[in-house]
């Protein structure tokens, strides 16, 4: 694995934790968890392509910028949902 599959990877694995944690309540468990697992994954992506320490702030800041993409798709994602719902108390239409 080269660097920029070890990044790549990085970035994939931990977009959707990013977009989770945009679901949750800030500094519960779950919001802690969504940031926290990825971590020995992204570890072990590191360690089996055999980088070196040197490399730990680009594997650092990939992973911080999944985690914050991911958290603004997922209040994006929020917004527009609830956007598109009828509010309380309006006919459906189609509905008599």
């Amino acid at each position: 694995m080269t660097l920029v599959e070890v990044l790549a990877f990085v970035f994939v694995l931990t977009l959707p934790f990013g977009f989770y944690r945009a679901h949750t309540r800030k500094l519960s468990l779950r919001w802690f968890l969504a940031i926290h697992l990825p971590v020995p994954l992204v570890f072990l992506a590191r360690w089996e392509a055999h980088l070196s320490w040197k490399f730990i702030p680009f594997t650092c800041l990939t992973f911080a910028v999944a985690q914050f993409l991911g958290g603004w798709v997922g209040r994006w994602w929020i917004r527009r949902r609830a956007a598109s719902r009828p509010a309380e108390g309006d006919a459906r239409p189609g509905r008599l």
